[in-house]
């Protein structure tokens, strides 16, 4: 009896032990990513982009890895020091919004190259992974992703445009110094700020336009104050976007389903994200022209010219990029190649 007893005492010591054990363990594998959401709720980029990524994270870890999407814990410029200081997991940003940090990032946005968001995308992360990865202008969270949207395109408030000429004067919303520069070049007035300001300002008469795409005049439910566009072959640029995570919430993911998300992370994200923009940007341009509004679309000498005074842009850039050890010459034309490979399978 007394060893009846005794061996019970010592299974209920056992199991006692490793109860807290299983649960410890089982809290480790499985992970909940904090992301702060800045953008609306109903935004393109969130329902089709960033909400279908999330799940193919569930599905490819079978759900011990989650994302929850959370009200925005600071403002669309902060979410890179939110989620590296480890306020948040998990967010998405635009270069531009923090581009001091990111000087070589500028060559995804560069005018002139292609207007499909989706090719612009992947050939922009082959050249990041090949060129520009080392430069560590990442460094400080965990990169997921890149992606830019389709081409740029200039939105006024004007009932119609028919010569750069005209936009001589306008006050346009800018998203970052590549377009302030492009602006200075053409006489246009520049104000910095967020997307998310924008139907604000154009409301107010703070600004006369915008630089941006016809899926996020749409979006931003800024059809109503926008009557007219410019838009020139391969786009005035380009506004390039990146997923990251913080370091130690990577760290706490297990080493098997870290594997699984990168699997679903990088190119995969670039060609996802920028295919699914392009997608959009289509049905936006169709349906915008169709409400009437009218684009003008520079060509002939006005276009060369044009292009000849914004060389300068690219020139600054392999500058930029030198100063930073990174072969900018090389790396521009590996981009180029990447589009014109992608635009002609």
């Amino acid at each position: 009896m007394k060893l009846i007893k005794r061996l019970s005492a010592c299974l209920g010591l056992s199991v006692a032990a490793i109860a807290p054990f299983s649960s410890a363990q089982a809290q480790a594998d499985t992970q909940t990513i904090r992301f702060s959401n800045w953008l609306p709720p109903a935004h393109y980029i969130v329902k089709e982009m960033l909400e279908p990524w999330a799940e193919q994270v569930n599905e490819v870890t079978e759900g011990r890895v989650t994302v929850e999407f959370i009200n925005p814990l600071g403002k669309p410029q902060a979410h890179l020091d939110l989620v590296r200081n480890g306020v948040a997991d998990m967010g998405m940003s635009v270069h531009s919004y923090t581009a001091s940090r990111f000087p070589l990032i500028e060559m995804a946005e560069l005018p002139f190259t292609t207007e499909d968001g989706g090719v612009n995308s992947v050939a922009y992360w082959r050249t990041y992974d090949k060129y520009l990865q080392e430069a560590g202008e990442h460094r400080g969270v965990k990169l997921m992703g890149l992606w830019t949207s389709p081409a740029t395109v200039i939105f006024t408030n004007k009932d119609e445009i028919t010569s750069l000429d005209q936009l001589n004067g306008l006050k346009l919303r800018s998203p970052s110094p590549l377009f302030d520069n492009i602006g200075k070049e053409m006489n246009i007035v520049t104000v910095n700020a967020p997307a998310s300001e924008s139907y604000e300002m154009l409301s107010r008469g703070v600004i006369d336009g915008l630089y941006f795409q016809y899926d996020q005049i749409e979006n931003f439910k800024l059809d109503k104050l926008i009557k007219s566009a410019v838009a020139v072959p391969g786009g005035f640029g380009k506004s390039s976007q990146f997923l990251f995570m913080n370091e130690r919430k990577w760290n706490q993911i297990s080493p098997e389903d870290q594997e699984a998300i990168s699997k679903i992370s990088g190119e995969h994200i670039a060609r996802m994200f920028g295919g699914k923009w392009n997608e959009a940007e289509q049905k936006a341009i169709k349906t915008l022209t169709d409400a009437g509004l009218k684009t003008y679309h520079v060509e002939g000498e006005e276009l060369a010219k044009l292009q000849n005074d914004l060389t300068f842009i690219e020139e600054d850039w392999i500058k930029a990029a030198d100063k930073k050890k990174v072969d900018g010459k090389a790396a521009l034309d590996y981009f180029r190649a990447q589009i014109e490979e992608l635009s002609n399978p």
